[in-house]
C-alpha cells in the first residue's frame, strides 16, 4: 500500500480495511437476518376445518384446543391433506357422531383451526389462501426494485455511509412497526416499506468496501461481506426456533439495527466520494487516520492540492472517454446487444434460483429450521471457492460450472427414490452452493463484459433485471399443487439454459477491459493476401 497518490494509499488490505470489514459485518449480518425472514414469518402452517358441531365456537387457531386431530376428525373431516383441508363433510343433525355427517358430500370450510400460531398464516387467518402467503415474499422483493434508485441517489448525494445507515435504520424501524400490525394488508405494506429501505444495505456496503480496497479486490470484498451475510441468513432459523412466534421474532431481531446509530463516529466515509464532492478537508483527515492505522508515511503538506489534482484528472478522463449515448449504442452495436441479453438471462435465472431455493427449504424432509440453516450455510463454501478459483480458472469456466452444478443437482432430486431423503437434501444443498457461486461470480463477470463509460449503469440494469427473478421466486412453490417435483425441475432447468448461454460471450480473465462501445466489436477479418 505505497504509492504516490491517494488511490494507492486507500487500496489493498491493511489494518484499516480489516477494521472496516469488522464494522460492516453487523450490517451484513442484519441483511441476512432481514432479507428472507418471510420464509419463517409467513411460513406454511398446518390447518384444518373448524367443526362447530364437535368443538364449539373456539376462536380460529386458538391454542386452547387440546388436540389437533381428535377422534371425531375421522368422520367429520375428509382428511388433512392439501387437497381436502379446505372442505368438511356436510353436517346432518348438528351432532358429532359418525351418523351426523354425510360422508358423500363436502362443503367449503367457514373457519379454520391452526396447529400453531407461530406465523402470520394463523394470525391473519390465511387458511386455503396460499397465494396470500406467497404474496408476502413477492411484495418483499418488489420493494427491491423501488429501493435501488432511491438509495442509489442517497449514496451519491449524501455518501456511502449515509446510504448504509439509512438502509439499516429504516429496515429496523419499519420491521419493528411490522410486529404491531393487526391486519394482513397492513403487514404487506410494512413488508414493502421495510424492503424499500433495507434492500440496499449490501450494495452500499459493497461500494464502500470496494472504494477502500480497490476495484481489483472486488472478489475479496464479496467474500468478507458474504460470510457475515450467510451467518445472518442462518440465524433466521435459530431465532425462529427460539422465539416460535413471528411478532416476538421481529421484536428481538429488528432493534439490533439501531446499533448502527453509533456508526457516524465509527465508520469512515469513502475518500473517493469525499473528493468527488469537494470535501477535501475531510478527505485529508480520513487519509491521515489511514496512515496512522496502516503505519504509512503520507506527507501532510500539499495533500489537499494532490486530491484536487487527482479529481480533475478523473473528470478529464471521463470527458475523453465519453462516447455516444447508451440507447444509441445498443441499437448500433450487435455485440453490446448480445452481451446485454445474455447477462439479463443470467441474472434473472441466478436470482430466481438463489431466492427460490431459500423459500422452498420447508419442502425438504426433516426439521424446517435445520434445513434452512443448512441451505444458508451452503453459501460459505461457495464464497470460498469463488475467491480461490475466479482468478485462476477464469470467469466463464467458473460460471458455466456453477450453473451446471445447480442444474444437475436440482434436476436429479426428482429422480431419487422416496427412501433417500438425505440424498435429496445433499443435492439440494449442492444446488444452493452452485446458485451462490453463480450469483457471486456474476457481480465480477458482468462488470468486465461492458465498457468503462457504461459499466456501472449496465451492471445496475442487469442487477435490476435479476430482481424480476426475486419477485417470481416466492410464487414458484405454488406450482407444487400440479406436482411436487415441478418447482425443483424449474429451478434446475433455468441454470441449464444459462450454462449454454455462456458460450455466447468471451472470458475476461487477463484481458484488457473495454473502454468504449466500439471496443466490444471483434476486429474485422484481415484482407486476403494476394498471390
Amino acid at each position: 500500500m505505497s504509492g504516490g497518490g491517494s488511490e494507492a494509499w486507500c487500496s489493498g488490505w491493511g489494518r484499516w480495511q480489516a477494521r472496516l470489514a469488522a464494522l460492516l459485518a453487523l450490517p451484513m449480518l442484519l441483511t441476512g437476518l432481514f432479507n428472507t425472514n418471510y420464509v419463517f414469518l409467513a411460513a406454511p402452517t398446518q390447518y384444518r376445518c373448524h367443526i362447530p358441531e364437535c368443538e364449539g365456537n373456539f376462536t380460529s387457531g386458538s391454542p386452547a384446543l387440546e388436540k389437533w386431530l381428535p377422534a371425531w376428525s375421522e368422520w367429520a373431516l375428509p382428511s388433512t391433506s392439501a387437497n381436502d383441508r379446505c372442505h368438511r363433510w356436510q353436517p346432518l343433525d348438528g351432532g358429532c357422531t359418525p351418523s351426523s355427517f354425510d360422508n358423500a358430500t363436502v362443503i367449503p370450510c367457514e373457519r379454520f383451526v391452526y396447529k400453531t400460531n407461530s406465523s402470520i398464516v394463523a394470525e391473519f387467518d390465511l387458511g386455503c389462501q396460499e397465494w396470500k402467503r406467497s404474496l408476502v415474499g413477492t411484495v418483499h422483493n418488489v420493494g427491491m426494485f423501488i429501493s435501488l434508485p432511491i438509495l442509489g441517489f442517497i449514496s451519491d448525494r449524501w455518501g456511502r455511509r449515509g446510504a448504509l445507515l439509512t438502509s439499516v435504520c429504516g429496515a429496523g424501524v419499519l420491521g419493528l412497526l411490522k410486529s404491531f400490525v393487526t391486519s394482513y394488508y397492513a403487514y404487506l405494506l410494512a413488508e414493502l416499506l421495510e424492503t424499500v429501505f433495507g434492500a440496499s444495505v449490501y450494495p452500499s456496503a459493497f461500494v464502500l468496501m470496494i472504494e477502500w480496497l480497490g476495484v481489483e479486490q472486488r472478489i475479496l470484498a464479496s467474500l468478507v461481506l458474504g460470510v457475515p451475510m450467510a451467518a445472518g441468513t442462518a440465524s433466521v432459523a435459530l431465532l425462529d426456533y427460539v422465539t416460535n412466534y413471528w411478532r416476538l421474532w421481529a421484536r428481538c431481531a429488528y432493534p439490533i439495527a439501531f446499533l448502527v446509530l453509533l456508526y457516524p463516529w465509527l465508520l469512515p466515509e469513502s475518500v473517493r466520494w469525499l473528493t468527488t464532492r469537494g470535501r477535501y478537508t475531510e478527505a485529508v483527515r480520513v487519509l491521515s487516520q489511514v496512515a496512522k492505522c496502516n503505519k504509512l508515511d503520507i506527507p501532510s503538506e500539499g495533500l489537499e492540492k494532490m486530491l484536487l489534482s487527482e479529481t480533475e484528472q478523473v473528470n478529464n478522463k471521463e470527458d475523453i472517454t465519453a462516447d455516444e449515448g447508451l440507447f444509441a449504442a445498443v441499437i448500433k452495436y450487435p455485440e453490446l446487444r448480445r452481451r446485454l441479453c445474455v447477462c439479463f438471462a443470467w441474472w434473472v435465472s441466478a436470482v430466481f434460483v438463489f431466492y427460490g431455493l431459500a423459500v422452498s427449504a420447508h419442502a425438504l424432509a426433516g426439521s424446517a429450521h435445520a434445513n434452512y440453516a443448512l441451505v444458508a450455510a451452503a453459501e460459505l463454501p461457495a464464497l470460498l471457492l469463488n475467491t480461490l478459483l475466479l482468478d485462476r480458472a477464469g470467469r466463464r469456466p467458473l460460471l458455466t460450472c456453477a450453473f451446471l452444478l445447480t442444474a444437475l443437482s436440482l434436476i436429479g432430486i426428482p429422480c431419487l427414490p422416496d427412501s433417500a431423503p438425505r440424498a435429496g437434501t445433499a443435492l439440494y444443498l449442492c444446488g444452493k452452493a452452485g446458485a451462490t457461486m453463480a450469483l457471486n461470480a456474476l457481480y465480477v463477470y458482468t462488470a468486465e463484459l461492458f465498457p468503462t463509460r457504461a459499466r456501472q449503469r449496465l451492471l445496475a440494469a442487469c442487477s435490476a433485471a435479476g430482481r424480476l427473478g426475486a419477485v417470481l421466486a416466492p410464487l414458484a412453490p405454488l406450482l407444487a399443487v400440479y406436482g411436487w417435483w415441478i418447482p425443483t425441475v424449474l429451478f434446475g432447468a433455468l441454470p441449464l439454459c444459462s450454462a449454454l448461454l455462456t458460450r455466447l460471450v468471451p472470458d475476461t480473465l487477463h484481458r484488457r477491459l473495454p473502454d468504449t462501445f466500439a471496443d466490444l466489436q471483434p476486429p474485422p477479418p484481415a484482407p486476403p493476401v494476394s498471390a
